[in-house]
């Protein structure tokens, strides 16, 4: 098993003072990792991470072996929105996110809580367990370009 080490470091100079910022984390238990930059059609959403409880294939890992995931949007011009739902029925838990030029969006396992609509089904309106029990594990992540083709880079780890 490998460790993976990633730091997270804002540099800004705001009025004369530094107000940027590092953070570090080292990640244990890392088995395998992946590297990927792929092309996403404008308008067109496609898969490019599955979740399933037991079979390894392509493009899909093992539930709850998510470690660290990054998508970085590697486009100068155009934004990329990504989607992340739990189950396959239209009306399971998701969200969605828009990642930015140049910007990145990062996951550290595969727990999601989606879908808040209402004061119960806010997780910030429960208490911690109850927020914890609502959690449920991605089953599927796409992504799609807006405005022109992109491209997306993906590096994941896993245990």
């Amino acid at each position: 098993m490998a460790t993976l080490k990633v730091t997270i470091k804002e540099e800004l100079v705001l009025n004369g003072k530094d107000v940027g910022n590092s953070n570090y984390i080292a990640i244990a238990g890392v088995n395998n990792a992946e590297h990927r930059v792929v092309t996403l059609p404008q308008d067109s959403e496609q898969s490019i991470l599955l979740f399933h409880p037991t079979a390894i294939s392509a493009g899909t890992i093992i539930d709850n072996s998510l470690k660290y995931l990054r998508l970085t949007n590697l486009d100068q011009d155009n934004n990329i929105q990504v989607r992340i739902i739990e189950g396959t029925d239209p009306n399971s838990q998701q969200y969605a996110v828009v990642v930015e030029p140049g910007e990145s969006y990062i996951l550290g396992n595969d727990d999601m809580y989606g879908e808040s609509t209402t004061a119960t089904d806010n997780p910030t309106s429960l208490a911690g367990a109850a927020v914890n029990a609502a959690l449920a594990n991605i089953d599927a992540i796409y992504a799609m370009a807006v405005g022109s083709d992109c491209e997306l880079e993906m590096f994941l780890a896993t245990s």
